[in-house]
């Protein structure tokens, strides 16, 4: 698995970011995320909040927080979404598929779609 981009721990940032090649996050991220080309890592120390686009998979092993109006967040991966058993995801999840693992803590709806 190949990432070029990287939200680095310690990292706090907010708005858009559209990239492509992938992106890891360890850092604190806000806002809209487009990823193409690659996967959506969030790592254990991860926190994201917001709208989160993916056309391949994604692996959460960090937060996903509810946005600040009290909304939860949203994210979409076109792929597979693995829910690791360190994930705390208080967010609306759509995937083409969804591995689970003991553990792992979601708050919100779980949908499945037709992979692209």
């Amino acid at each position: 698995m190949k990432i070029v981009n990287r939200i680095a721990p310690g990292t706090k940032q907010s708005g858009t970011i559209d990239c492509a090649g992938g992106l890891m996050i360890e850092g604190e991220f806000t806002g809209t995320i487009n990823v193409i080309g690659g996967p959506f890592v969030l790592m254990p120390e991860a926190r994201v909040c917001g709208v989160i686009t993916c056309d391949q998979d994604a692996y959460l092993f960090g937060s996903i927080l509810a946005r600040d109006d009290g909304e939860l967040s949203e994210l979409t991966a076109h792929g597979a979404v693995f829910l690791t058993e360190t994930v705390n995801a208080k967010a609306n999840i759509t995937a083409g598929a969804f591995k689970t693992y003991e553990g792992s803590e979601v708050e919100g709806k779980i949908k499945t779609i037709r992979r692209s």
